[in-house]
């Protein structure tokens, strides 16, 4: 029996925009076995060599997009840190020079986001993150004042980071300053992508149901 391919999947499930969908190809690479996929009813691709894919679910996205719904959806990617290279897996300093960034944008609550804990540290408009001279409250200001007239910019998506934590959680990379302001300023949609470096492989609990 052949080893299964070492593919992560992301910690969390996210309720995306169906709509969006429609814009993914469906993976026509090479065989992917069963047994290395999630059981989710969509599962989206994420890869350094490739744009994003539909592993799973192109009807069910269809039927909620018809609807104009959000889906469930689960990440796996490929790794493009070897399973053996434990180090750059988990530490942050090593596996930033791994990183790839996927192709797609897609649309999701900022409430969804902080419902799911992906934040780091919550900022708020009063309480940005210093940064030595820069004058990040005024920033802030800005952001919030461009986002009550124009509404969320989708040419600046949030990322969040798939198995950033120890190779097993997802974790917001950037935008906490973004999600604060949405959520102050009542933006219910926003656009993010997902990027990728390495996972914990399955011997060691790197993949869940």
């Amino acid at each position: 029996m052949s080893a299964l391919p070492h593919l992560g999947w992301s910690s969390h499930v996210y309720p995306l925009e169906a709509a969006d969908f429609a814009k993914v190809p469906d993976y026509d690479g090479g065989d992917i076995p069963v047994a290395a996929l999630p059981g989710d009813d969509v599962v989206l691709l994420v890869r350094p060599d490739g744009p994003d894919a539909l592993l799973r679910g192109r009807a069910k996205a269809e039927e909620a997009a018809a609807r104009g719904e959000t889906v469930q959806v689960r990440v796996v990617f490929r790794p493009s840190i070897a399973k053996w290279n434990l180090p750059a897996t988990i530490v942050r300093a090593l596996r930033g020079k791994y990183r790839y960034h996927g192709t797609g944008v897609y649309h999701i609550a900022p409430q969804a986001i902080r419902a799911m804990g992906l934040e780091r540290a919550v900022r708020t408009l009063d309480n940005p993150q210093q940064r030595k001279n820069k004058d990040r409250a005024a920033s802030m200001k800005r952001l919030a004042a461009s986002l009550r007239e124009r509404g969320y910019d989708d040419a600046r998506p949030i990322s969040v980071h798939l198995c950033r934590i120890f190779g097993l959680r997802d974790s917001l990379r950037q935008g906490h300053h973004r999600i604060s302001a949405c959520l102050e300023c009542g933006i219910e949609r926003m656009a993010m992508g997902f990027c990728a470096a390495g996972a914990l492989p399955r011997e060691l609990g790197g993949r869940r149901a």
